[in-house]
């Protein structure tokens, strides 16, 4: 369903959106941790909203349904001129390690095999509901042809594309091809959100995967670092573009 971005008037008949050049979507707030460090954030619903200057980022939780939730509800308040889907990310060749970052070429959805442009060259994102181990990822990336898998990307291009506005997506490797990821995905709540409690009893009476979780939370950490610093080069690109057109446009 396509989102209307409308500006909408207060009494006095002054516009009560606050335009951002840049809207950021990203599923955990411990992905962008560096970046967000010391800010404060506003809330709609399960959704953890941050604004910078010259951008605005949604923590809309785990999964196609909550990122669609959080673009949307950028685009109604925000009404940015690019959407970006950022986030950790699994890697679907041998040639992608922990930290490197990707900024993609294009992203398709597995489930109803829907194509993106997303204007990098780092190759493609699939967009899954889950991901297990090195053969599922070794599948994925023969039949998609893709490079790296995530959970949320997709909906976001969605959305912006049906709205006109442009579209990124950038990943940070956390797990590389051999990984097999811990099983997160049954934890998610409705809302996208991490059962932590309940994953953590999990982890309790299932040592196999102490390992596996003690490496990926590491690993994370350093993806983020480096997601971080990406997406600040990113936003001060985009908010270059957005001052040369809006000083064009007052004349």
């Amino acid at each position: 369903m396509t989102v209307l971005c409308s500006a909408r008037l207060s009494g006095s008949g002054q516009m009560a959106m606050r335009h951002k050049p840049v809207a950021i979507v990203v599923a955990m707030r411990r992905e962008l941790a560096p970046l967000l460090h010391g800010r404060q954030p506003s809330t709609t619903g399960a959704i953890e909203v941050f604004e910078l200057e010259t951008a605005v980022i949604a923590v809309g939780g785990i999964g196609r349904e909550a990122a669609r939730r959080a673009a949307g509800i950028l685009l109604e308040k925000y009404s940015p001129a690019a959407m970006v889907s950022v986030g950790i990310a699994g890697a679907l060749t041998a040639g992608l390690k922990v930290g490197d970052i990707v900024h993609a070429r294009d992203v398709v959805d597995a489930d109803s095999s829907e194509r993106w442009a997303a204007g990098g060259e780092d190759g493609t994102i699939v967009t899954v509901s889950s991901v297990s181990g090195e053969s599922e990822k070794r599948n994925l990336a023969q039949r998609w042809r893709a490079d790296v898998v995530d959970m949320e990307a997709s909906a976001v291009a969605q959305i912006a594309k049906a709205n006109g506005i442009e579209f990124a997506a950038v990943k940070a490797i956390s797990d590389e091809l051999e990984f097999t990821m811990p099983p997160v995905g049954r934890f998610v709540n409705d809302a996208g959100k991490l059962r932590t409690v309940r994953f953590v009893a999990y982890l309790a009476s299932h040592p196999k995967w102490w390992g596996a979780v003690r490496r990926l939370d590491r690993n994370s950490r350093e993806a983020a670092v480096k997601l971080s610093e990406a997406l600040r080069h990113l936003i001060d690109q985009w908010s270059q573009i957005d001052l040369k057109q809006s000083k064009v446009e007052a004349r």
